[in-house]
């Protein structure tokens, strides 16, 4: 992960139904920034943000202000955890049946299995990402960059 300090000298084009602007920071303009949840900064605020690939608005995990101590991430901790249901969620049904049934097919038991486990790791890997990012954006004073151990 990546914690960079941005100023929002000017911000323009805000489309606050798809919640998307553009902004100046020293001069550089940066376009499209889509912030999804995380809301639409002011003018003139100092942020720290927290990117997996530096400089890529794609890639944002959370921003602070930093003249407050709120820390807002893109994704909740429920929103990680939850993420994979869906993949899991028609496969019930399926392991209730089989396990009725003695002669069952061990190999949808074993792909249930796979899937369930691929999801938690998924979300614990999410869950993570977002304790570390809030660490350091709680941790965030005046600094320029920093690079944060993944």
């Amino acid at each position: 992960m990546h914690v960079e300090r941005v100023r929002f000298d000017r911000v323009f084009d805000v489309r606050e139904r798809l919640e998307e602007f553009s902004f100046e920071d020293g001069g550089r303009p940066v376009y499209g920034v889509r912030a999804l949840g995380l809301g639409i900064p002011r003018e003139g605020a100092i942020y720290a943000v927290v990117f997996l690939e530096p400089g890529n608005w794609e890639t944002v995990v959370g921003w602070r202000d930093l003249t407050t101590a709120r820390v807002e991430l893109r994704r909740s901790n429920w929103t990680v955890i939850t993420h994979a249901m869906p993949f899991w969620m028609p496969l019930a049904p399926g392991v209730i049946a089989v396990s009725n049934d003695p002669g069952g097919s061990k190999v949808f038991v074993t792909l249930a299995g796979a899937v369930m486990l691929a999801s938690i790791v998924h979300g614990a890997r999410g869950l993570l990402r977002n304790r570390r990012a809030g660490r350091a954006l709680r941790d965030a004073a005046c600094f320029t960059t920093t690079e944060i151990m993944a």
